[in-house]
């Protein structure tokens, strides 16, 4: 009897430290799989991000080069000489020049202020945001080396003392040149570098990310720098658009690296550290080396005194496994066992419940691609109108002279604020009228009493949202194709709501379209503007809404856009979801 009590002692002694040591394995092997899987998930969400921030700010940094190019080209027009002798004309060029440059640092927050330099610098408003200098002086500056041999380049990070103290700023430098090719300034614009930051930043916080341009150069950063000294030297044998790496610092922790590249090559980089992705590895291994342990006690009470019960949990599990579940299902799995049995009611809840979330990340999944597909079609619209612009501005100049310029630009300037809205693309409807008046005075300038308007808007719909730009390119195609060989035009725009929507028409008294204006054509030339409304309607809202143009040769065009009525912006979203899910 002793024997035997002294078998079953060893036996049971040997199968507790099979258990133990199979426990501890298993904890490790979950630790290890579990802190590769959990750096492979952080890495490609961090990815994601940096490819959506990316997008973000090289729309962000092509249109401060935009501004940069207008500019130098309106610069060369206006034509500013120092030693003019006619005193009035000095003078209101003079003027002109401040105006210009002044209204590019006030269309944009991103833009602090504009340096000029020039052979013949002369004083401009001390409380100003322009700032004029000898043109000798850009070799005094320590970013001179960067453009000396470009036309133009960004300059890193670096310190100005503005009216409120010093400021952090990134450069944007452009070379000046006449029509004769020759080199006569210099063009400085500094972006506040908190702007920048906050594009990299996004909506997260506590990160640590860095920017580099093209050249390897640091731009800018935010976070921890302690995490980010070696990650120059690492980032320079690295030719991939984007990717992960773990690396390994000899004087800190490790930490993981992701990047991505922009087009122009210019890359946003995160630095995570190692422990901070690791940690719920640790308390996952922990939690199964506890939870193991206990249900090991507790499994030994059951084999001896409640084997009947083994059954029970079983068929219950079965029974739930069985079913179809629902979202909430798991709410029913009962939660009061605490052996291996609890265990797998866990693991199963767990299932459903990342089954919930899968469902849930591929709403925003959804939701990330529609905002980049509207994203990506909104910024496409923005150099055509400003190009065509850009060109009305030219002739004017050329045939009318140049005391008109000044109050185009006033236009202008409010156009773009209005046309780059911070990002948005959606914006009220008073916002999109004030854009066309703008457009249709400057026309005005133009055409004269030739071109006459009219605007009715209902009061009530003022406040409503719509999507940018979405009038705009109907006016300038009936002045440019309906005004055509014309000597005068009439334009009316009517804007009126309809039951629960709302619909703007555009009307004019042009030569109307030809017959076969809407048939395919076999080289896309023209009508830009008016396919890429329809396209951001379409993946906005679908039908019943778009566009309708009809026409009689001779007696102008009718345009009708038809939109729901978008009282807030989560409004788009939720249409957008609601669709797609149904798809």
């Amino acid at each position: 009897m002793f024997k035997r009590v002294r078998i079953g002692r060893l036996f049971f002694g040997s199968f507790a430290a099979f258990i133990a040591v199979l426990l501890l394995v298993t904890s490790w092997i979950s630790y290890s799989l579990t802190s590769r899987e959990l750096a492979s998930n952080t890495a490609n969400y961090q990815q994601d991000l940096l490819n959506e921030l990316n997008k973000r700010l090289v729309i962000q940094l092509n249109s401060i080069e935009q501004m940069s190019l207008a500019a130098s080209r309106n610069i060369d027009i206006i034509g500013y000489d120092p030693l003019e002798s006619d005193l009035f004309e000095r003078n209101r060029r003079k003027q002109d020049l401040e105006n210009l440059l002044a209204s590019i640092t006030y269309s944009t927050t991103m833009v602090q202020s504009i340096y000029l330099y020039t052979e013949r610098p002369f004083m401009p408003d001390s409380q100003g945001p322009i700032r004029v200098y000898n043109l000798q002086k850009v070799r005094e500056e320590d970013w001179f080396p960067d453009i000396q041999n470009n036309d133009s380049a960004w300059i890193k990070e670096r310190t100005i003392q503005t009216n409120k103290g010093p400021l952090a700023v990134i450069g944007y430098a452009r070379k000046l040149y006449n029509n004769s090719g020759i080199y006569y300034g210099m063009l400085m614009l500094n972006v506040k570098s908190s702007e920048i930051q906050d594009l990299i930043r996004g909506e997260t916080e506590g990160r640590s990310r860095l920017l580099f341009d093209a050249s390897g150069r640091k731009m800018t950063s935010i976070g921890d720098q302690s995490l980010q000294g070696d990650v120059l030297d690492k980032l320079k044998v690295i030719n991939e658009k984007f990717g992960s790496i773990h690396l390994s610092a000899k004087q800190q922790s490790d930490s993981l690296l992701v990047w991505s590249k922009s087009p122009s090559n210019w890359m946003l980089v995160e630095v995570t550290p190692w422990k901070n992705i690791i940690n719920g590895s640790i308390r996952l291994a922990l939690i199964l080396l506890t939870v193991g342990l206990s249900a090991i006690i507790v499994g030994f009470f059951v084999t001896f005194f409640i084997s009947r019960q083994f059954t029970k949990p079983i068929r219950l599990l079965l029974a739930f496994m069985s079913k179809l579940p629902d979202r909430g299902f798991v709410a029913d799995l009962p939660q009061d066992y605490t052996n291996e049995f609890g265990n797998l009611f866990n693991g199963y809840r767990k299932q459903m419940e990342r089954i919930e979330e899968l469902l849930d990340s591929l709403k925003a999944q959804h939701k990330r691609q529609r905002e980049a597909e509207i994203q990506a079609l909104q910024a496409m619209i923005n150099p055509h109108f400003l190009y065509n612009t850009l060109d009305q501005l030219n002739w004017l100049a050329i045939d009318s002279g140049q005391d008109k310029i000044s109050k185009i630009l006033s236009l202008m300037g409010k156009m773009f604020r209005i046309g780059l809205s911070n990002g948005e693309t959606l914006i009220p409807i008073a916002d999109e009228i004030t854009h066309v008046e703008c457009y249709l005075q400057i026309q005005q300038i133009r055409w004269g009493d030739r071109l006459s308007f009219t605007i009715n808007v209902d009061d009530s719909a003022r406040e409503l949202y719509i999507p940018r730009l979405t009038l705009q390119p109907f006016i300038e195609n009936a002045i440019i194709h309906g005004f055509h060989g014309r000597k005068k035009g009439e334009i009316q725009v009517n804007v009126q709501l309809v039951n629960q929507d709302i619909q703007f028409q555009i009307e004019d008294d042009g030569v109307g379209l030809r017959p076969d204006w809407n048939q395919p054509k076999v080289r896309k030339t023209g009508g830009y503007g008016v396919r890429n409304v329809k396209e951001r309607i379409e993946a906005y809202f679908g039908p019943p809404y778009g566009v309708q143009m009809t026409s009689s040769k001779g007696n102008g065009t009718l345009v009708t856009v038809l939109l729901p009525q978008i009282q807030y912006k989560e409004q788009v979203e939720e249409r957008y979801y609601v669709e797609n899910t149904h798809h």
